[in-house]
């Protein structure tokens, strides 16, 4: 049932009492589960108190095909129209891009879940300053910022841009037995956090996150990016050690710190991995 055909406009919960609309999506990758078993659960019965919220499935077509992408991540295509080439134009990432745009555009805050295929991934939240109110309830002990400027185009950033709330979390490994649950309680202080609904039994004592500031990105000039190895995410890495090679050309970390996001590669201009250090 997970890659049966999902709608492309949002799924509307309305209270009837006129204010903000919160945004949930999930699925920007379409091999990431976590989403939509947590919002399946509660699509039809969620009952909110006030305001409106939309959820919305994000990359329709990758859903369907149990792929991260059809062309391009849309994680990183919530951009300026000036920004995009006449190819990135025609692609599918794109075109849903603009659908989901003018919700966002709609929208007082912004929430997207995500997942890793990496065995053991920790879970970790990816927003700015301005939104560490929203999160400092959510069940992550981890919380990293600084991707707005260094990886354009995800929703959160969309949103930061417009001086409005954009807040990502990573559930941990697709698999992981508490990615789902992580997923739904992220709703849950989400939701909460605004007033929409009331403390759920799962609510936990506010802790402190270990917090981390994204230092560089690699982008890819190849089409044959290749890592040396299986880096897992937040594993240490040394300034100038080798992460992989971009066609026959060494790639160097420029910092020491934590890797994010270390993936093969068959893309020019993508990313091939984040340092991140603490603060």
């Amino acid at each position: 049932f997970i890659y049966m055909k999902k709608p492309s406009q949002p799924i509307i919960i309305d209270s009837g009492i006129p204010g903000p609309i919160l945004t949930i999506i999930g699925w920007t990758h379409g091999n990431e589960t976590c989403w939509v078993q947590a919002i399946d659960s509660i699509k039809d019965t969620l009952k909110i108190k006030r305001w409106k919220l939309f959820l919305i499935y994000g990359n329709i077509e990758a859903i369907e095909k149990n792929e991260r992408q059809i062309d391009l991540n849309l994680n990183r295509m919530f951009r300026d129209e000036s920004t995009f080439t006449a190819n990135e134009k025609q692609t599918i990432e794109y075109k849903r891009s603009r659908e989901i745009i003018p919700h966002l555009d709609a929208s007082d805050a912004s929430l997207d879940l995500h997942s890793s295929p990496s065995i053991g991934s920790p879970a970790f939240i990816i927003c700015e300053s301005n939104c560490a109110p929203v999160v400092e309830d959510f069940p992550f002990d981890i919380r990293c910022y600084g991707f707005t400027d260094m990886e354009p185009g995800g929703t959160d950033g969309y949103m930061n841009s417009r001086w409005k709330i954009g807040i990502c979390v990573e559930c941990g490994n697709h698999n992981a037995p508490d990615a789902v649950e992580k997923a739904l309680m992220s709703v849950e202080r989400f939701l909460q956090y605004f007033d929409m609904i009331d403390i759920q039994d799962s609510w936990i004592p506010k802790k402190s996150q270990e917090i981390f500031v994204a230092k560089y990105v690699y982008k890819t000039l190849t089409e044959d990016f290749r890592i040396v190895k299986i880096f897992s995410d937040f594993e240490d890495v040394e300034s100038w050690q080798l992460i992989g090679y971009d066609g026959m050309e060494g790639v160097f970390a420029e910092y020491s710190g934590k890797i994010l996001f270390a993936r093969d590669r068959n893309q020019i201009g993508v990313e091939g991995f984040v340092v991140i250090s603490s603060i």
